[in-house]
């Protein structure tokens, strides 16, 4: 059994501007040093129908209970790929998002780009799937938790960055 990710994000400018914020590698490592990242590398690449590939790979301390640390260690090490669709008329998008941990833990999910009266909401929906033994719903829950913490660190950085 999987652990559902249900999480909106709110940036305050429209999805053409988040979008290209979103791909900006300046941004991308930002945002991983500022929820405590190290090691980090990011490749953007366009695709040829107007859409982005934004790999990033970067390295975290894993604060996870001592269930756990047997099977992720001291740190992680998180491959994130982003496959997002040529943009709307509109600016929406939506990207296909797959997370590789340097654990026996994967994410799998979506994200949704639309332009709401606010601005621009992100809709991060997915799942976790743990493959340990006895603990892997408590492993996957306990990711779907850092994860809602991690994007909720990552709209504020990039409410930062709309602004700066």
């Amino acid at each position: 059994m999987a652990t559902k990710l249900d999480f909106e994000q709110t940036f305050a400018a429209d999805p053409t501007t988040v979008m290209a914020m979103l791909r900006d590698p300046e941004y991308v490592t930002l945002k991983g040093e500022r929820t405590g990242s190290f090691d980090i590398s990011v490749e953007v690449t366009e695709a040829p129908d107007g859409g982005v590939v934004i790999t990033s790979t970067r390295s975290m301390p894993a604060e996870v209970p001592s269930y756990a640390t047997p099977f992720v260690g001291d740190t992680l090490t998180i491959t994130e790929t982003q496959r997002w669709s040529a943009p709307a008329a509109d600016g929406s998008a939506v990207a296909d998002v797959t997370v590789e941990f340097a654990a026996p833990l994967a994410y799998r999910g979506t994200i949704a780009l639309s332009g709401g009266a606010d601005g621009t909401v992100a809709r991060n929906l997915g799942e976790f799937k743990a493959s340990v033994p006895f603990v892997g719903g408590k492993v996957e829950k306990v990711a779907a938790e850092m994860t809602e913490k991690y994007l909720a660190k990552e709209a504020a950085v990039g409410g930062e960055w709309l602004a700066g």
